[in-house]
């Protein structure tokens, strides 16, 4: 068990038939897989399970997406990886797709299509509604197990994830107690903790920092990106041509409730004292009192002193990159920054473009703990709770008596 979820220590899964949601879910190009991180997450799970008969569900991206396409080329991607062959199965539950269970023996994999491509999948649910969609009722009865190993979509509330813990015993993949266990280390564990929020999903950040603070998690949090402009916008900055990027980033957030926040915790809030900013076509570092510029970065002051202060906590957390990485003129606040954020004693990156920024840089050996989920991480770390999680601890305790 690990906070209340039951893991693959709680059952007997060896020559069992197992039902997995995995998310291999990666960026394509024409055709090609760019990434196989998130392959590479659930490798442990996978060989763990390599003498059960084991049935793969997953997506890739969404109808009307440029990536949206099948799963055959994610199928040879895992055989590569994993070292064995799996049969991939262009159909999620015909009358084919059956048989083919009916027919495995211990240490068959098959990967069946794409869920996305069925119109139930994403369909505003609660689990109890999803165990009525019909890849639920087809395939419900072939097995004995169903793992949830897909961390990074477990936010969502889809049939996959949610509809197969009512009726059938559920558990978690090594890579969810991973993750679980690496960001309750973040929330719960003792030790000073710094959390450092950038990026341009400003509701995100003030999700997680009104969490962080009001529970009195984190000593500092430290803003950087659009985040901190933001910020520095409700302080009285003068932002000239950068309030235009803000006023597209901050949703629905009412400036007056950010203004009470952070004026609360003004002595736990870093903002930055100066940014680098594009000029003419190159960068410039300039204070806060003489901005001018398109804000690229933060500034070079900003980063020394994040440099300095990081490292000195226990727990450094990182969401969000400083500013605009993919230009190597400005990618210097982000790399100096989990440069520091990985000297700190217990380090974590958060999901998405933070996490490429640590691949890009090869810091991501250096951290404790990478997270394969963007929405997912940023929930968690806000204090929500992860809905495909939260149905397996509520059916394995008051359903299957096992907890």
């Amino acid at each position: 068990m690990i906070d209340g979820l039951p893991t693959l220590d709680d059952v007997e899964f060896s020559g069992k038939k197992v039902l997995m949601r995995l998310d291999i879910n990666s960026p394509i190009v024409n055709s090609t897989i760019l990434d196989t991180t998130r392959f590479e997450s659930h490798i442990n799970t996978l060989k763990e399970l390599e003498d059960c008969k084991l049935v793969l569900l997953a997506h890739q991206s969404r109808p009307g997406r440029k990536d949206f396409t099948t799963l055959e080329s994610h199928s040879e991607v895992l055989s590569r990886l994993l070292g064995r062959s799996i049969n991939y199965i262009d159909e999620i539950f015909s009358r084919r797709v059956l048989e083919e269970i009916e027919k495995m023996e211990d240490g068959d994999v098959i990967l069946l299509e794409n869920v996305r491509i069925y119109s139930e999948e994403q369909l505003k649910r609660v689990p109890e509604e999803h165990v009525d969609s019909l890849m639920v009722k087809r395939l419900k009865d072939n097995f004995d197990l169903f793992i949830n190993d897909a961390f990074s979509a477990s936010h969502r509330a889809n049939a996959s994830l949610t509809g197969f813990p009512p009726v059938i015993p559920s558990v978690v993949g090594r890579l969810v107690e991973k993750e679980i266990g690496a960001l309750n280390k973040a929330l719960k564990s003792r030790g000073s903790k710094v959390f450092i929020l950038g990026g341009a999903k400003i509701k995100d950040s003030v999700k997680v920092m009104k969490n962080v603070l009001e529970k009195e998690i984190a000593e500092k949090v430290v803003l950087t990106g659009v985040v901190a402009t933001y910020f520095l916008m409700l302080k009285g900055l003068d932002l000239g041509e950068n309030k235009k990027v803000v006023d597209e980033n901050k949703e629905d957030l009412e400036d007056s409730e950010m203004i009470e926040l952070v004026e609360k915790y003004r002595e736990r809030i870093i903002l930055p004292d100066d940014f680098g900013v594009e000029i003419d076509g190159k960068r410039s570092d300039v204070s806060i009192e003489n901005l001018k510029g398109r804000i690229m970065d933060i500034g070079i002051s900003t980063i020394s002193k994040l440099s300095e202060m990081i490292p000195e906590f226990d727990i450094a957390v990182i969401n969000g990159p400083s500013g605009v990485f993919e230009d190597e003129r400005f990618a210097l606040g982000t790399f100096e920054v989990l440069k520091a954020v990985s000297n700190a004693k217990y380090s974590i990156v958060g999901g998405g473009h933070i996490s490429s920024a640590a691949r890009m840089t090869g810091l991501y050996k250096e951290m404790n703990h990478v997270s394969t989920g963007g929405g997912a991480c940023i929930r968690y770390l806000s204090g929500e709770k992860l809905v495909a999680l939260e149905v397996i601890k509520e059916y394995w305790k008051n359903k299957w008596g096992l907890g």
